[in-house]
């Protein structure tokens, strides 16, 4: 099993890679997950056609394809050793243990696409360069991803869980599916909100059933990672899409929403902390309160303000 403290330190390094974070950073650093997914109805082939595996660019990227040699081999034999014990938490492991190796790569290759400066533009456009480069991250399960104009390699978790589908546990499949479909609409870009207030409610709920449903999970720093963000996020805005106004009013259309989770999903712990928000909020006129501050304290919601989300 992969160590959580190796994850967030894979996750809080300069260039990092973020696919499946587990940690938010500081506003100003490189945000997470921000994937291209590419839909295929079966497990990808490894070394598909398609550009090749070369540069001439005169620069850090000629090197990027050198990174990924040997990645093919690693990932089939993980595939292999997990199928070998399918569907039990040493599969899951080897998965893990795999996807720690394949992390690192897409750092190093991040710190090339940092030290190509004078093509990170071109990167972002629909160049020759742009294309080749995707193609082949894409080849090796990554996805050439963007966030606040900077170019980085993410992991596409839609490729990763159709590689091992059938080897890992419906635990761990069903958290790759889920991460996978949120990975296709971005969460976040400058500490701004991306999808709708309702959505986010949607997204806090289905991470508290996967709890319900998942008990034993062995990988469950990352499922209440995500339930956490998206908590917080819904209870307490982020910096550029607040939930009180610069009155202290609570915004219209979050209140809109915390009524239709309230009324939609009443049984679930996230509607009963809302509710009691709702009922807090209405005593003082809609109106932020040191209450609304202690119970959020008391349910161990922490404020998003001057923190960068993860992007997807």
């Amino acid at each position: 099993m992969l160590a959580y403290t190796k994850e967030m330190n894979a996750m809080t390094r300069a260039s990092p890679l973020l696919a499946l974070a587990l940690l938010t950073c500081r506003k100003g650093e490189r945000a997470a997950n921000v994937p291209k997914d590419s839909i295929q109805s079966r497990a990808p082939e490894l070394a598909a056609l398609g550009a090749p595996d070369s540069f001439s660019t005169g620069g850090p990227l000629d090197g990027i394809p050198s990174l990924l040699v040997g990645l093919d081999s690693q990932s089939e034999a993980a595939r292999q050793q997990a199928r070998a014990v399918a569907a039990t938490p040493r599969a899951d492991s080897f998965f893990l243990s795999f996807r720690n190796r394949f992390l690192k790569t897409g750092e190093h290759i991040t710190d090339r696409l940092d030290q190509a400066t004078s093509v990170q533009s071109t990167v972002l456009e629909d160049t020759s360069t742009s294309r080749q480069l995707t193609a082949l991250l894409a080849r090796h399960g990554f996805a050439l991803a963007y966030t606040e104009g900077n170019a980085y390699a993410d992991e596409d978790i839609a490729y990763w869980s159709r590689f091992f589908d059938g080897a890992l546990t419906p635990a761990m499949q069903r958290y790759l599916g889920l991460r996978a479909a949120e990975q296709r609409t971005r969460f976040s870009e400058d500490a701004a909100l991306q999808i709708s207030w309702d959505e986010l409610a949607g997204r806090a709920v289905t991470w508290e059933q996967f709890a319900d449903s998942y008990p034993d999970f062995a990988w469950k720093d990352a499922s209440q990672f995500w339930y956490n963000t998206y908590l917080s996020t819904y209870l307490t805005g982020m910096d550029n899409s607040r939930v009180f106004s610069d009155s202290g009013t609570l915004e219209p259309e979050v209140r809109t929403s915390y009524e239709h989770l309230v009324g939609r999903y009443p049984q679930t712990r996230t509607a009963q902390l809302v509710a009691q928000c709702l009922t807090l909020l209405k005593q003082n006129g809609y109106r932020r309160s040191a209450a609304i501050d202690s119970l959020l304290r008391q349910g161990h919601v922490t404020s998003m303000l001057g923190v960068q989300p993860p992007t997807r």
